[in-house]
């Protein structure tokens, strides 16, 4: 699987702060995939978006794009980089439509009238903003404000995508929209650094995920999300025999991964059969929640 951000000791500190919001950081970034970035608030995800974007004046380390080591970082963004920010990026006073064009006209884009006109009707399409595309922006919800954030970013065909809490603040309509075009945007290639708090939309769409914590960064390892953990608590020490097949947490608390719904289908029939009084059963997916809960012990 190619790279498509290389990463290597990125530090960057507010002159305002006496502390770095960004610690020492080196990884890479797959390309065509959907990485998350997740932690809490405060952990430095914008800021890390920032600095893969060029927005932050001086930072310590290195960042480069696949094949463009040797590029201007800036250079590199500029062809092959969209964001999409936190804030609303647009003009409330113009439409939707005007809105489009005027970004696609800052892109400096050499494509005829023709050429321009079929790539906004798409983008309009895709972003399920057709219908209002000759509506004042001031006078949208929130939803389609969101949703034309995204429109923007997608006028300049990047191959590369930042998205900074795409879904915070709207209604369910519209995030199962934006989470469905970003499934979309995976499906044609695109890479996707994606941040959200919200942990089931991580789960849906993201293949890796980074976790930023007090300015530094760790790859969680997603490569057993189909594994189940059954989880037991019983009322006084079980028999060695049950022991034997379970991890001991404490003396009344044990743990087993499975690989199937058919094997935890077994273990359930088994513990029904023990003479041991259970108080307490759980099973769960290796889920990004429990991931995120590791990651900020």
């Amino acid at each position: 699987m190619p790279n498509a951000i290389h990463v290597k000791q990125l530090s960057f500190k507010y002159n305002s702060n006496d502390y770095y919001s960004l610690s020492d950081i080196s990884l890479t970034i797959k390309a065509h995939k959907c990485t998350g970035i997740i932690g809490p608030n405060g952990a430095g995800k914008s800021t890390f978006i920032s600095a893969l974007c060029g927005l932050l004046p001086h930072f310590e380390g290195e960042v480069f794009y696949e094949g463009d080591k040797d590029v201007p970082l800036l250079t590199s963004v500029k062809q092959k980089v969209a964001l999409v920010p936190q804030e609303y990026a647009f003009y409330l006073q113009l439409t939707v439509l005007q809105n489009l064009k005027y970004f696609l006209s800052m892109c400096g884009t050499k494509k005829t009238k023709a050429e321009q006109n079929l790539l906004l009707n798409n983008i309009l399409e895709q972003c399920a903003l057709s219908h209002v595309c000759n509506s004042k922006v001031n006078k949208l919800s929130g939803g389609y404000k969101r949703r034309l954030n995204i429109a923007i970013a997608l006028v300049k065909e990047p191959s590369v995508l930042f998205l900074d809490e795409p879904t915070v603040g709207i209604d369910p309509e519209s995030r199962a929209i934006i989470i469905s075009l970003l499934k979309q945007f995976k499906q044609e290639g695109k890479t996707l650094l994606f941040t959200s708090h919200m942990l089931d939309e991580v789960e849906k769409i993201c293949d890796d995920i980074i976790m930023l914590r007090d300015g530094k960064a760790t790859c969680m390892d997603r490569g057993g999300r189909d594994n189940i953990l059954l989880s037991v608590t019983f009322s006084k020490q079980p028999s060695k025999e049950f022991t034997q097949c379970y991890q001991c947490i404490d003396a009344f608390n044990y743990q087993r991964v499975l690989t199937s719904e058919s094997q935890l289908n077994e273990c359930l029939i088994e513990l029904a059969q023990l003479s041991e009084i259970i108080s307490q059963l759980n099973y769960s997916t290796h889920s990004v929640e429990r991931i995120y809960q590791q990651g900020i012990k």
